[in-house]
């Protein structure tokens, strides 16, 4: 039992798995929105340039996945992009790594950035006391 079934012109339109997502696409779409916004107000409120980063790719990704569903050109953000015609092979090796992508901007956590030296004020300077310098010649 095939569940993908390859056609002379690329996946069928009988297959199981894309005639399902068709079907259900009008549901899936609002879902994915849904589930990208909460996931970037949950975890990045506040930190606003994760927050559109994250939205952004999320977008970007969930769109090439919808329009492999729908049959039409796949394209991943502004470089490769795949006609309807193109390899049925091809496309759904584009589609699995924006699926791929797509999930796994849910797990991006941005590294804690270190404030710049020119962000510092003068009280943040410290000079060290007389007892710190006698510990450090005394060590010697």
């Amino acid at each position: 039992m095939n569940i993908l079934r390859w056609g002379a012109s690329g996946l069928d339109k009988g297959s199981r798995i894309i005639r399902f997502l068709r079907c259900y696409l009008y549901v899936l779409v609002p879902l994915m929105i849904t589930a990208s916004l909460a996931n970037a107000f949950i975890r990045f409120a506040g930190q606003w340039q994760s927050f559109w980063t994250v939205l952004l790719l999320q977008c970007l990704f969930g769109q090439a996945l919808v329009a492999f569903i729908r049959g039409k050109t796949t394209q991943i953000a502004a470089g490769g992009a795949l006609s309807k015609k193109a390899d049925p092979v091809a496309r759904a090796g584009m589609a699995s790594l924006a699926v791929v992508l797509y999930l796994i901007c849910f797990c991006y956590e941005p590294g804690e950035s270190e404030e710049s030296i020119y962000e510092k004020r003068a009280s943040d300077w410290t000079m060290p006391t007389r007892e710190e310098i006698g510990r450090s010649a005394n060590r010697e």
